[in-house]
């Protein structure tokens, strides 16, 4: 997880293909880009796996009891044949009578007509997203499992639908200060502020579990789900049957005040490393990436970068970027799937020249506020991120002080840690307001009571069989963190996902099938596809101010290429044009502006078509025409080039972009293959796709 900054949940990195998204999730409000998760535009598994077979009959099962109270379903779920219900329980297990809270779940049975094996359990974390709002992306990864298991999606409390937390000011962004917001909400909650720990989840599931009559469970745990996961396996391990953790969070990063942050700041350089060193169009450029990024770090901590840039959008802001802007806005945040990771390095690069504009409009599209308007809570509920995180994590103070003296506890924590604690970031940024959200805002919360922590003291963790998946770019629960929470489970199996960010079945098919398998048959199987990447980010070696510093384009050995070197550095700068574009596709609504000039506009169909009006990547090559980015990831695009850099002609692109996302055959990188005519000598030539 990357715990919420400032109300910013982060979780993943990608954005969803709009069909995806309307298929998969409700819909956000546009300024919830970092407060959801964020998938790859082309998920790793299939859009949406048909059910073996729909029950005859919807029903409870057999053996549930009169404690569970049966609801009509939303529609989307009554279409997928589910049954809905919800079981009371307390709010406080202290004080039995002091109310209860509804815990609301949706229940797809099984195929056969004999007892399910197992029910599957799912959380995606967050914490404070609804489970049951996302069911078709739980039946898309779980859908094969549904010949001999059930699918149980519940809403933790204080989310979805199980007795959401509204409070206004904090979810609609109502008052100015985030403190305010805060403190306002755990007031609102009074002694409530204390029964949102993810120990009292974890009750709440085998209050679900066991009033549906299933002796055994499969638990899915992505992200903050890792959390839940823990809850339950260490006060009701004899009931798991098996355990699938995906970039996990848990007592390691949470059981001590400032861990989780400083696993976080430590990965940010092998993410931007490891994205540039795989991808041929970077590397070249960048061949010692971590001491390019700490020079980069120290150069905008030194001297602040400031000007204006336009977002993915297209709208114009005024940027400073300091060491804080670089690592939440435009480093922490990677932007589409991993567009900004990718361009960070030449970016950099740019700025050493004199040129900032690349590093501003990175800055301006990675920008998000730290208050603002969530939307419905039944989706999100930001007082429900506090109402757990708050509970969760260890904090640097001691709640039974006031706010001064909390206030002057955690200043001498982080005064106390040492320099270079999140190296290669300062303790002032590693502990600000938007990196360390978990630690910094609770300050504004109230605990009045102990909560029910993630694990019970000495705690045993179950012996279900186990397996761990994680990321090699995931900088939310960063692979260390990750292993010593496999360490936890007596039977894990750690396995390490090349190429994949937070939530590693949103990347790779070979990624998005090991779950279901493993519930499937309690056994590892073959993963060696997870040792080499599906997809290759595309990534910018450099970003030229003029055609003649690009790198040339390679001679196609296939065709009859006449130009010379100068024009296959303006090849190189016209696909460099049409790519750029797509990538502020992903991250934006489609209608932008060029890096260096004119404007383009997305219609995502499918297929996307992306039309050039005058844009710019260098500024002495002018680029119209038209990208069409296929549903298969295939690539086709007519160019018109034209300025002083160039002798002026027509440019045909055709190839592959991201096509690992779909399919092996095409290879995780390749070439574009570019023909057409620039000053009336025939083009053939290969510019990387990655």
């Amino acid at each position: 997880m990357k715990p919420i900054r400032i109300l910013v949940l982060i979780i993943f990195t990608c954005l969803l293909s709009c069909e995806w998204l309307q298929a998969q999730t409700p819909t956000p409000p546009s300024n919830l880009n970092r407060l959801i998760p964020h998938f790859p535009r082309t998920p790793g598994v299939p859009k949406a796996r048909q059910l073996l077979r729909r029950a005859e009959v919807t029903r409870l099962p057999a053996l549930a009891t009169q404690s569970v109270v049966s609801v009509q379903c939303p529609p989307e779920a009554q279409a997928l044949g589910a049954v809905c219900g919800y079981v009371k329980v307390p709010l406080d297990r202290k004080h039995p009578g002091q109310g209860t809270v509804p815990i609301n779940f949706e229940l797809y049975q099984h195929a056969g007509s004999s007892p399910a094996e197992s029910a599957i359990l799912v959380n995606h974390g967050g914490p404070g997203l609804t489970t049951t709002g996302f069911r078709d992306l739980w039946l898309s990864l779980f859908g094969q499992n549904l010949d001999v298991h059930d699918l149980l999606l519940i809403d933790d409390r204080g989310r979805g639908l199980s007795g959401t937390i509204d409070c206004e000011e904090l979810q609609h962004g109502t008052v100015p200060s985030l403190d305010q917001a805060i403190a306002d909400c755990a007031a609102q909650l009074g002694n409530a502020a204390s029964w949102y720990g993810t120990g009292d989840i974890g009750q709440d599931t085998e209050a679900v579990r066991a009033d549906l009559g299933y002796d055994k469970v499969d638990y899915y745990g992505l992200s903050y789900g890792g959390a839940d996961v823990s809850a339950y396996a260490t006060r009701f391990g004899e009931h798991l049957r098996s355990i699938v953790l995906d970039a996990p969070v848990g007592t390691p990063g949470l059981g001590k005040a400032f861990a989780l942050d400083r696993y976080r700041a430590h990965a940010e350089p092998g993410m931007v490393s490891l994205d540039c060193q795989r991808s041929p169009t970077c590397s070249p450029d960048h061949p010692i990436p971590q001491a390019e990024l700490d020079a980069l770090i120290w150069t905008v901590r030194l001297s602040p970068v400031e000007g204006d840039a336009y977002d993915a959008n297209g709208n114009l802001m005024h940027v400073r970027i300091d060491e804080n802007a670089l690592l939440n806005y435009v480093i922490d945040n990677p932007t589409g799937i991993f567009s900004s990771t990718g361009e960070i390095l030449a970016a950099a690069n740019s700025l050493w020249q004199g040129d900032s504009k690349p590093l501003l409009r990175l800055g301006a599209e990675g920008y998000f506020p730290i208050l603002g308007d969530a939307g419905d809570p039944t989706y999100l509920s930001v007082g429900a991120v506090m109402a757990t995180l708050c509970a969760d994590q260890t904090q640097a103070f001691n709640w039974s002080q006031p706010l001064p003296e909390r206030s002057e506890q955690f200043a001498d924590a982080v005064s106390d840690l040492p320099l270079w604690y999140f190296a290669p970031f300062s303790k002032e940024v590693g502990a600000g307001l938007v990196f360390s959200i978990g630690n910094r805002t609770c300050l504004y919360w109230e605990k009045p009571t102990p909560s029910s922590p993630v694990a019970p003291p000495d705690a045993t963790y179950s012996l279900a069989p186990t397996l761990v998946l994680t990321g090699d770019l995931d900088n939310s629960a960063p692979t260390p963190e990750v292993s010593k929470v496999a360490a936890l489970f007596p039977n894990s199996t750690l396995v390490p996902v090349v190429e994949a960010g937070h939530g590693t079945v949103f990347y790779t098919r070979c990624a998005a099938n090991l779950p279901w398998e493993f519930i499937e048959t309690l056994q590892v199987g073959d993963t060696t596809c997870t040792k080499t990447p599906e997809t290759v980010w595309p990534a910018v070696g450099r970003f030229p101010l003029l055609a003649k510093f690009a790198r040339p384009a390679d001679v196609d050995p296939n065709g009859q290429n006449q130009i010379g070197v100068a024009e296959r550095k303006v090849v190189t700068v016209a696909v460099a044009t049409a790519t750029d574009a797509l990538q502020r596709g992903i991250i934006g609504s489609g209608t932008g502006v060029g890096l260096r000039a004119g404007t383009f506009q997305t219609n995502y169909g499918p297929p996307w078509t992306t039309t050039l009006t005058g844009c710019a990547f260098a500024t002495d090559v002018t680029v119209n025409g038209t990208v069409t980015w296929g549903s298969d990831n295939s690539l086709v695009a007519d160019l018109v080039v034209s300025g002083p850099g160039t002798a002026g002609g027509t440019l045909h692109v055709e190839g592959w972009w991201m096509a690992g996302l779909i399919s092996s055959a095409h290879g995780s990188v390749g070439n574009f293959n570019v023909s057409g005519t620039l000053g009336g000598k025939q083009v053939a030539v290969l510019v990387p796709n990655a």
